[in-house]
């Protein structure tokens, strides 16, 4: 399975940041539009099976097109009563994973002006591949391009 792994990280072209708010999905997608200029909208219900029953994850996300290159980006609820979406690197903690693609500021840049903001209270950098949503996070990319039914992404 070493070709599958490898063919994930040459996949992984995004950059992902994990975050702690006490805010709800949509007000916390309000906040970061407000902070950051992004026009987050609810994208989907991401279903994700654990091991007694399935967990839904809220998914907002946008494509800012206004740069020299689009950039991507989604904000997916990670810790719900129910379960969680990544484990691993202390990620289990966190409320909120926020998923940038390839094109604009660096991650590093975009974690400096989320640490500033009062609405949230905890930020880190999380390696993607090594984040325990990688999957999922992969999925969301194929849902976002494709017209191929997935589950959790039918039309409501």
């Amino acid at each position: 399975m070493q070709w599958l792994e490898s063919d994930f990280a040459d996949a992984c072209d995004f950059e992902l940041i994990g975050l702690g708010s006490h805010l709800s999905p949509h007000r916390l997608t309000w906040e970061l539009n407000g902070l950051l200029g992004w026009n987050l909208e609810f994208f989907k219900v991401l279903n994700v099976p654990q091991r007694k029953e399935s967990t839904d994850h809220m998914v907002y996300s946008c494509v800012d097109e206004s740069q020299s290159q689009a950039i991507s980006v989604a904000l997916i609820e990670n810790r719900t009563p129910t379960g969680v979406l990544a484990r691993f690197q202390g990620a289990a903690q966190l409320d909120y994973l926020i998923k940038i693609g390839e094109g604009g500021a660096p991650g590093r840049d975009w974690l400096a002006r989320l640490k500033a903001s009062a609405s949230i209270s905890y930020a880190q950098m999380l390696d993607p591949l090594n984040s325990g949503a990688i999957e999922h996070l992969a999925l969301l990319d194929l849902a976002a391009t494709n017209s191929l039914h997935l589950e959790g992404n039918e039309e409501q």
